[in-house]
């Protein structure tokens, strides 16, 4: 499972987390993202539409390779889709006092994907932003045998093109 977020640049309205770590035959997604970014509030939720609203978010997010585009002809599929919502995220904010806080929540997603051919990941669409209107941007920790990039993507290109 995702480990808890406890500063304030991990926890930005309008920007979530990601890190992809690439392996032999598949890769590994781990995301993290405020609440509000996902379903438009941060409180727990309180009332039957809100918690209608985290459930399809739920549902949603539990389909990596509907969010996550890769090539069809990597032949990947979803091996593990682990999603929550996580209450009392803390978050110290600039404009309150130093000795006071903010309390978020945070949606956090662990996937396992195995691929047929891995070399033929040579791309990731976000239709994460299609999907979550209020979601801006994604910065992304890429880890490969190559090393490790520090990227960003944003609603305005939302392709990750990962060989050059």
């Amino acid at each position: 499972m995702a480990q808890q977020l406890s500063t304030t640049e991990a926890h930005t309205h309008g920007a979530g987390r990601m890190t992809i770590s690439f392996e032999e035959t598949g890769f590994a997604l781990t995301l993290e993202v405020p609440g509000v970014d996902i379903v438009g509030f941060e409180h727990t939720a309180e009332n039957e539409d809100e918690r209608a609203d985290v459930a399809v978010a739920i549902s949603d997010l539990s389909r990596p390779l509907a969010i996550f585009e890769v090539p069809s002809e990597a032949g990947c599929m979803t091996a593990t889709a682990n999603v929550a919502l996580v209450g009392d995220v803390f978050v110290h904010d600039q404009a309150q006092s130093s000795d006071d806080a903010a309390h978020h929540t945070e949606f956090q997603a662990d996937y396992l994907l195995q691929c047929q051919e891995i070399a033929l990941v040579t791309s990731i669409r976000f239709a994460y932003f299609d999907r979550f209107s209020r979601a801006e941007r994604l910065v992304v920790e890429l880890m490969s045998p190559d090393g490790v990039q520090n990227l960003t993507v944003e609603r305005e290109n939302p392709v990750l093109n990962l060989r050059n």
